[in-house]
């Protein structure tokens, strides 16, 4: 009965969403990261050179990719075989290859013998690597983290774990937060969303992620509140804007009928831009495909599950900086056969790549 009651009490958050995401506009550092881990993550040692400089005016293209289940083949059972490690691996590459972003943000990524692994199979590596390292609340290590490949040098990077939270609300996993300049008076703040999936309880899961982005959007309000207030080392220092993307699997589609009463998504309503929601439905893509049988009981209608939420400067233009409709790369899924297991028989992940373009609000749209 108690568990009922806070469950109740969880959605109660949920149905005041909307209003609380215009309290977001009002400058007031939202106190709702009690229980959350936050901790610094230290980059990846890469053998590789930063790239040249940017030009001021170059677009930054950034990406989304879940890649399901990209372990390391080491203790994952004798399916996961070092040869299925290295196709899904090279199968990745190719993908990510074809969009070619700037910054990588990677889903069901185990760890770091992963990231570098796909890393090393790219034709042109990335010199800035970061990965998390989720636990479950007993200490075992989580295989399903979030990870980044940027050729932007990183100005800092998080890990935001939920699993310090409390029950029953406990959003899962966590997320991964980058920070990156867009110009020396203007920076972009980027978190990886893995939102709860749509196994066990419908209301549940909703209240997990509903949470999950009521947290994350308060810790860019209070991100963004902190880079506004000079220091008080140098009180004299001009403000730095923060640009805001939200962006991977949320495990909801409002666009289809399963969704459409799905209040998951709220908390973000108000200040966020959802870019895939906002294409009119012929040019809305899919990021994660129907896989026939296979096994007849897994078999889902097409759906949007990767997302990206920008903040309204870069969607209304007033930031000096916009951001494109998302496009994907569809391809690397088994679409035939929904039994292949990732590196096996072609299969890569069951979701599609989705990236989109920054451009300078003054230069043509790439």
């Amino acid at each position: 009965m108690k568990s009922r009651s806070c469950l109740t009490a969880v959605l109660l958050v949920l149905g005041l969403a909307a209003a609380t995401a215009l309290l977001y506009r009002a400058a007031v550092p939202a106190a709702v990261t009690a229980g959350i881990r936050i901790r610094p993550l230290r980059p990846l040692d890469t053998p590789l050179p930063p790239p040249s400089d940017r030009p001021a005016d170059a677009p930054l293209r950034v990406a989304t990719y879940n890649i399901e289940h990209f372990t390391d083949a080491i203790g994952d059972g004798p399916e996961r075989t070092p040869e299925a490690f290295a196709a899904q691996a090279a199968g990745a590459a190719a993908i990510v290859a074809a969009a070619n972003p700037d910054i990588l943000l990677v889903e069901e990524i185990e760890n770091e013998r992963a990231l570098l692994a796909l890393n090393d199979a790219l034709p042109t590596p990335y010199p800035h690597a970061c990965v998390t390292v989720f636990r479950t609340r007993d200490g075992t290590r989580d295989t399903l983290n979030h990870a980044v490949l940027s050729r932007v040098p990183i100005l800092e990077a998080r890990e935001l774990s939920f699993t310090r939270y409390p029950k029953p609300g406990t959003p899962a996993r966590g997320s991964l937060a980058v920070r990156v300049a867009l110009s020396p008076a203007h920076q972009l703040l980027l978190y990886s969303l893995h939102l709860k999936s749509n196994f066990g309880e419908t209301p549940r899961n909703r209240a997990q992620r509903g949470i999950a982005l009521h947290v994350l959007a308060a810790d860019a309000l209070n991100q963004r509140l902190a880079l506004a207030t000079p220091p008080p080392e140098a009180p004299d220092a001009p403000p730095v804007a923060l640009s805001v993307l939200l962006l991977g699997d949320t495990n909801v589609d409002p666009g289809i009928p399963e969704f459409a009463d799905d209040p998951s998504l709220a908390p973000l309503a108000g200040e966020y831009v959802d870019l895939i929601a906002a294409m009119p439905p012929p040019d809305r893509p899919v990021t994660l495909p129907t896989r026939l049988p296979g096994n007849p009981d897994f078999v889902f209608r097409p759906a949007a599950f990767d997302r990206v939420f920008a903040s309204r400067d870069l969607a209304g233009e007033t930031s000096g900086w916009r951001a494109s409709p998302p496009s994907v790369v569809a391809d690397g899924c088994a679409t035939g056969d929904n039994t292949l297991a990732p590196g096996i028989g072609g299969h890569v992940s069951d979701h599609y790549l989705v990236y989109l373009d920054l451009s300078p609000a003054s230069a043509p749209a790439p």
